[in-house]
């Protein structure tokens, strides 16, 4: 085998996997419709969940435990083959920050091609992250095109556009929680049942 074969032929077993960043504060039936849409339109073979420890987005709310937002992803996530939950900034601890955890997901899994979903929202703030252009660098995004926002290319940076909507949203439902509310939309019924046990601390 030559040279050029061989290369095609190690690039053909690369993985593709998809990097879902968060707080998960809680997961919702809208983080797993955006997962799908991403997986189904690169091709994907992972979608990994990445609960953060402190969002550098939302310090000044602190999120449920870790522990306890894993458990919901789990939850969430089960029967999901594609799906799975990733603890790397977590153990790690303190704020998370974006270009950081690519970059150790890449030095870790060197045979992988990394791509980072996000919400067009975040696609426009992105340029406020700290060091985007080190997170642009390791990985392809797939940005989700919803609620009227224009996606527009930046240079440097490999971007994919899906097109999707749903009406789960993360802030509502917390306040659902907060209320004691005995059914919630777009909410796992197993978290529910740990809410209802008061298994929420």
């Amino acid at each position: 085998m030559g040279k050029t074969a061989e290369h095609l032929s190690r690039q053909s077993q690369r993985r593709r996997i998809g990097i879902f960043g968060g707080s998960f504060d809680p997961v919702h039936e809208g983080h797993l419709y955006l997962a799908g849409v991403a997986k189904e339109a690169v091709g994907l073979d992972e979608v990994w969940f990445i609960p953060c420890w402190i969002s550098p987005h939302k310090t000044d709310r602190a999120p449920a435990r870790g522990e306890l937002r894993v458990k919901w992803l789990r939850l969430a996530l089960q029967g999901i083959e594609w799906a799975k939950v990733n603890e790397l900034e977590l153990k790690k601890g303190g704020v998370s920050y974006s270009y950081e955890t690519a970059e150790s997901l890449v030095a870790l899994h060197p045979n992988t091609e990394w791509y980072w979903i996000m919400g067009g929202d975040q696609w426009l703030d992105l340029p406020t992250w700290k060091f985007p252009h080190r997170l642009a660098a390791q990985v392809e995004f797939i940005v989700l095109a919803r609620n009227g926002i224009e996606i527009k290319p930046r240079d440097g940076y490999r971007l994919h556009v899906v097109h999707g909507q749903h009406p789960a949203s993360a802030t509502e439902i917390r306040l659902a929680l907060a209320a004691g509310d005995p059914e919630i939309p777009f909410l796992h019924e197993g978290i529910l049942s740990m809410v209802a046990e008061g298994k929420i601390q």
